[in-house]
């Protein structure tokens, strides 16, 4: 498949064709094959059904009919015999044919969503197999937001239009071939004019027609842009009343996409509209012309045949015609999602999932003694300054570990470090002195949860919501509530009506901003983490309720050990271990009272919270 010159293709384009083919599993090609044979089977029927017509035209007519199939009798007995019996064998043909191609619509579409998901399953675990590192570039956030309708054009864009071409290329074809065979050099001149027409009509109609499909393409993002941007934006909208200004907007960019819409169905259809006429005409002036030219009735007479074949030859034609030159357009505006479909299905496992028979038991890898980042430095993919700059931070198992300072100091990404969602571009991070090794590293995250400041929640029930990532069947309720108790949230459920089962709606939208966080807080819970990583995961929470989860808090931490990244000093005053964060560097460590006595800027933030 190195070129395809029917699509009129350059050979990168082919290339990339062949690649996205190749990322199909075995079965899927041997359904590719099946189909093009049903095609072929159709195209054959037609030749075959032709043939038979131009017979019955014949003797209907009076024509001179030699017997071309002697070892069937009734093509050679009377005339009343043979139209009865091609009749016959006509009308079955007709229901044969028609059943074959709804078979081959049944299997084009069929093949089409097999083809989807073997794709879809294999991006998506593709995806899922990336650190998180990767999630966090614009150019992969921007995939990643296009992924269904990446997906959803290489299907309908790509995989149909490529099954319906090679089904129609093939019916076309052997239909052609044969009625050339038993028709002559008329059929080939017909048929060749028929191509061409439409290959000119095709170059005609296909730059005006990308055009169309590339500016509908560009107006319905716009117009997605701005739904999605009013209604982000509902608050700012009613306070500063710019209801107008987005209506405007939404209506301006809608009539601009109906326009190219508009266009983009209507330039399809023009050759069918402009070939029937030109099919027919074309027929007339080869077929009927000449024998009215020779004067003779015989001659005429002997025409008939040839021209009825012909005529409803091209009415034949037209179909796969019309179909082929639909789908190298539809084909034509997928073609910019090939390249983005390559890079998700070549995607590289970058990590092993916990499920994975190599991988180590929690148990296995959680350290005994320490938990440290060893002369570590860190910076973002496709950054120049470094976020983390060769700290060296020791977290005891089983203490209470806080890291504080400035917003940008480093204190989120040193506690990713810790968790191993980061990988430092030097130095380490070794549990028990011992550097973490990558086989080792979904099991380390096995022991881990963290509650950010950024909470996702799912649109599902509490209870799904707590037991996250878990199959509903294998949920343990107890476990679920123990959880929730500990997040000071068992009582406002428990009064809900429908308990743990009430859903809470898209990212928790009918929870308040401290049962959110309490909801997260609960999930990590009931995970039984070994350690555990709060990034102001109490920001939202009053006084009384804080205090309360703090308290809770200090009963797990006697079986786990915790790092809090905190601004209130409430929240890490009784912790074991401080690190001042500053620039990507620790810039001093102690407990409290220690690192009032070492740090100013910390005395300073002291002053401040006491006012």
């Amino acid at each position: 498949m190195a070129h395809q010159p029917g699509l009129g293709l350059r050979s990168e384009t082919a290339v990339q064709l062949w690649q996205l083919l190749n990322f199909l599993p075995p079965r899927r090609l041997r359904g590719f094959l099946v189909l093009l044979l049903v095609a072929s089977f159709v195209g054959l029927i037609d030749v075959v059904f032709l043939g038979l017509l131009a017979r019955l035209v014949g003797t209907l007519s009076g024509a001179k009919l030699p017997n071309s199939l002697p070892q069937i009798w009734v093509f050679g007995g009377g005339r009343a015999d043979q139209a009865i019996w091609v009749a016959s064998i006509l009308i079955a043909l007709v229901w044969l044919s028609n059943g074959l191609r709804f078979l081959l619509a049944s299997m084009q579409a069929f093949l089409s969503a097999q083809i989807w998901s073997d794709y879809g399953n294999r991006i998506y675990a593709n995806i899922l197999y990336q650190p998180l590192e990767y999630f966090q570039g614009q150019k992969t956030s921007n995939l990643l937001g296009r992924l269904n309708l990446i997906l959803n054009q290489i299907s309908d864009r790509i995989v149909l239009p490529l099954l319906t071409f090679l089904s129609s290329i093939i019916s076309a074809g052997v239909l052609t071939v044969g009625i050339v065979f038993v028709i002559g050099s008329s059929a080939l001149l017909v048929f060749g004019a028929l191509f061409g027409a439409y290959a000119l009509l095709s170059a005609l109609v296909t730059p005006r027609l990308r055009l169309a499909s590339k500016q509908k393409i560009r107006l319905s993002v716009n117009i997605n842009k701005v739904i999605m941007e009013s209604i982000a934006s509902a608050r700012d909208l009613q306070l500063y009343g710019a209801e107008s200004y987005f209506l405007e907007k939404f209506s301006d960019i809608g009539a601009r996409g109906k326009r190219y819409d508009r266009l983009a169905r209507l330039l399809p259809e023009i050759p069918r509209f402009v070939i029937e006429p030109a099919g027919i005409t074309i027929l007339l002036a080869v077929c009927l012309f000449p024998a009215l030219a020779d004067g003779g009735r015989e001659s005429l007479q002997q025409s008939v045949p040839t021209i009825a074949a012909l005529v409803f030859a091209a009415l034949k034609l037209s179909t796969p015609l019309q179909a082929i030159f639909r789908s190298v357009n539809r084909f034509r505006g997928g073609l910019p999602e090939i390249s983005d479909a390559l890079l998700l299905l070549a995607l590289p496992p970058q990590r092993m999932l916990q499920s994975q028979a190599r991988v180590p038991s929690r148990a296995g890898v959680m350290p005994r003694n320490s938990i440290k980042l060893d002369k570590v430095w860190y910076r973002y993919p496709h950054a120049e300054d470094w976020v983390i700059r060769g700290i060296d931070l020791v977290v005891p198992v089983g203490s209470r570990v806080a890291l504080v300072g400035r917003t940008g100091g480093g204190k989120t990404t040193a506690a990713h470090l810790l968790l191993g969602l980061y990988q430092p571009q030097q130095g380490c991070i070794s549990l028990d002195g011992i550097p973490l090794e990558e086989s080792e590293l979904s099991a380390w995250q096995g022991c881990c949860a963290m509650v950010p400041q950024q909470i996702m929640l799912l649109d599902a029930s509490i209870r799904e919501n707590v037991a996250f990532g878990i199959d509903p069947n294998s949920i343990r309720d107890n476990a679920v509530w123990e959880a929730l108790e500990s997040a000071q949230l068992s009582e406002f459920v428990s009064e809900l009506p429908y308990g743990l089962y009430t859903m809470i709606g898209e990212n928790g939208l009918r929870l308040s901003g401290g049962q959110r966080q309490r909801l997260a807080l609960a999930r990590a819970f009931y995970k039984k983490a070994d350690v555990l990583v709060l990034d102001e995961a109490t920001s939202a929470l009053d006084n009384k309720t804080e205090s309360e989860v703090m308290d809770a808090l200090e009963l797990i931490a006697r079986r786990c050990t915790t790092i809090v990244i905190a601004h209130r000093l409430s929240t890490i005053k009784n912790c074991d271990r401080i690190y001042e964060f500053e620039g990507g560097v620790v810039k001093a460590y102690g407990n409290y009272q220690q690192l009032q006595e070492r740090s100013s800027s910390f005395r300073e933030l002291v002053s401040r919270a006491n006012g």
